[in-house]
């Protein structure tokens, strides 16, 4: 054939930018029914061009062409300008998804690849749509089926679960191929296992399974130049670390501002926990000797995420008392202010009613200028702060 004639039937049967294809494939592997038909519709160039018959041959030809992957379908018809036309082709049908991809030119690749998966296909039949999604990596590696065929085996029985992703011991599939291939690995094991999800990461969750180690985040001082830990004033730690430790501090102060934590004064047994930002409180979980330690204060910013961060950590300690976050300072500081962009509208229940004063001179305050950063807080305030929380000069 000198022309094609059937831009418009690849491109309904690819749909924009080839979304369909994945579907023909899975439909062609799984060997399901499948058909479809196309309305022949003479191209307006050859309506009108009367009296060039080879024009209008040369159209009939192409759709009747002998081995073609459709079955035409033929009527009487009396074209422009010509008489009626016998066998005149009207529309085209396909059988199969297979055929389909044979017209599309993806015969010899459906062909490999249905012999590559063979084995996925005859015991895990649910597996296929997770390899159709893949199949180019399954055509240019050999071992590819082999790897999914193995996942498919290992998670359909028991897998190793509470553990590292590097734990999981895997036949003949290393802990690599699964970080490098986790779409697949997440749609492999959902296909082979009653559970609800979809990502990597419902993956991970369904088998309680570690991507990285922790990273230490929680900084550990301590303010007591007599008391180290094996001769360190400072340690870095991760939560489930910090919750195994056994301090013996009598104080504990816990602020998010690292600075803050590195120049907080000297306080006789005392202790500060500090660096990981607002994510110090979400990591400070139920640990047993902070929930038993009779002193324990928090420092925050004095705005509404601060006060509300108070309030959270009140709710798993509550004999927490909050530190330097009072009306007066505010309002001494009130040239130092910002604006407050914290999402925290509705003002704590668990605040104390010092604390509600300040929380309500806060809001009361301009938009532009209500918020109180502890870093603004001159450290000789500091000082004087715990001087009159701990009482004698010499604890501080």
């Amino acid at each position: 054939m000198t022309k094609a004639y059937d831009e418009e039937l690849r491109a309904k049967l690819l749909g924009r930018n080839g979304r369909k294809l994945s579907a023909l494939w899975l439909t062609a592997v799984r060997e399901e029914p499948f058909t479809c038909s196309y309305k022949l519709t003479e191209p307006a160039e050859l309506a009108n061009s009367v009296g060039q018959l080879h024009k209008r041959a040369e159209w009939v030809a192409f759709w009747k062409q002998p081995k073609a992957p459709w079955r035409v379908e033929t009527a009487n018809r009396k074209p422009k300008g010509l008489g009626i036309q016998h066998d005149y082709p009207v529309r085209i049908h396909f059988d199969s998804a297979a055929d389909v991809l044979c017209y599309l030119g993806e015969a010899k690749k459906f062909q490999a690849f249905c012999q590559r998966v063979e084995k996925i296909k005859a015991e895990y039949p649910a597996v296929i749509p997770a390899c159709v999604m893949v199949r180019d990596k399954i055509l240019a590696d050999v071992s590819m089926a082999d790897a999914v065929f193995q996942l498919a085996k290992y998670f359909s029985g028991t897998s190793k679960t509470n553990c590292y992703l590097r734990e999981l011991d895997i036949p003949y599939v290393d802990t690599k191929f699964i970080e490098k291939n986790r779409e697949l690995t997440a749609a492999v094991f959902f296909a082979v296992r009653e559970e609800d999800g979809r990502t990597f990461s419902d993956f991970c969750q369904a088998l309680s399974l570690m991507e990285n180690a922790p990273s230490p985040n929680i900084y550990v001082r301590s303010l007591d130049a007599r008391k180290t830990f094996a001769g360190m004033r400072e340690i870095v730690v991760t939560a489930q670390q910090l919750a195994k430790l056994k301090l013996t501090f009598s104080r504990v102060f816990i602020t998010e501002n690292k600075i803050n934590g590195y120049v907080f004064p000297e306080v006789e047994d005392g202790l500060i926990l500090f660096g990981a930002g607002n994510g110090i409180l979400s990591e400070l979980q139920e640990i047993a000797w902070l929930k038993n330690q009779p002193e324990l204060w928090y420092w925050g910013d004095m705005d509404r995420n601060g006060f509300a961060i108070l309030a959270r950590v009140r709710q798993k300690y509550p004999q927490v008392k909050s530190f330097l976050m009072e009306k007066d300072i505010a309002a001494r500081y009130r040239h130092f202010m910002v604006a407050d962009t914290g999402n925290e509208l509705v003002m704590p229940d668990e605040l104390t009613e010092a604390e509600q004063d300040c929380w309500q001179y806060l809001n009361s305050q301009p938009v532009a200028a209500n918020r109180l950063e502890q870093e603004k807080i001159p450290l000789f305030e500091v000082r004087e702060a715990l001087q009159c929380l701990l009482g004698k000069s010499g604890d501080v």
